[in-house]
């Protein structure tokens, strides 16, 4: 599949995706993501800007348990151990968030329309994540998923499975 760094991240991503507001509410977040059955949402003003993005598993964290971070006794105060009072903190905005700009991911990695199909692909294995939005000129244009790959993979082999 040496001819993905060929194609486009334009070509092969769903152009205007569906998005949401930063006011929406959480329930009609994962309703909207259900009807139109994706597994993420960007948040976007109303410019079109990217904001954020609310994935499956940025509201599972609201279904749970948050666990207190841990600490330690010492000189008749407590010491919370490095790295899990940030970790409770952003784990119990979620489980309590309303609406979108409170549970979305800020700090978004996103591709360019003019990137390739394979860097997308390195981009998703090495991040191990699902979907990136793609933007052109700082406006979100589209997103690419595993899904968008994988129909690119599939276009290249013939039934009987060898590479045309």
């Amino acid at each position: 599949m040496r001819w993905m760094h060929r194609i486009k991240v334009s070509e092969a991503m769903t152009p205007d995706p569906i998005t949401v507001t930063p006011d929406m509410e959480v329930a009609d977040i994962a309703k909207v993501m259900v009807d139109n059955n994706i597994g993420g949402v960007p948040v976007v003003d109303e410019d079109g800007e990217l904001l954020g993005i609310v994935t499956e598993s940025d509201l599972i964290v609201q279904d749970t348990v948050v666990k207190f971070p841990s600490f330690v006794s010492f000189l008749s105060g407590y010491v919370f151990v490095p790295g899990s009072l940030h970790k409770f903190e952003d784990k119990f905005k979620k489980a309590v968030a309303a609406t979108a700009s409170e549970v979305m991911t800020e700090d978004v990695i996103t591709l360019d329309v003019e990137d390739s199909a394979e860097d997308a692909a390195t981009m998703m294995s090495k991040k191990k994540m699902k979907r990136f939005p793609v933007i052109k000129e700082g406006r979100l244009v589209g997103i690419i998923t595993m899904a968008d790959i994988v129909k690119l993979i599939s276009r290249d082999v013939s039934v009987d499975g060898d590479e045309e």
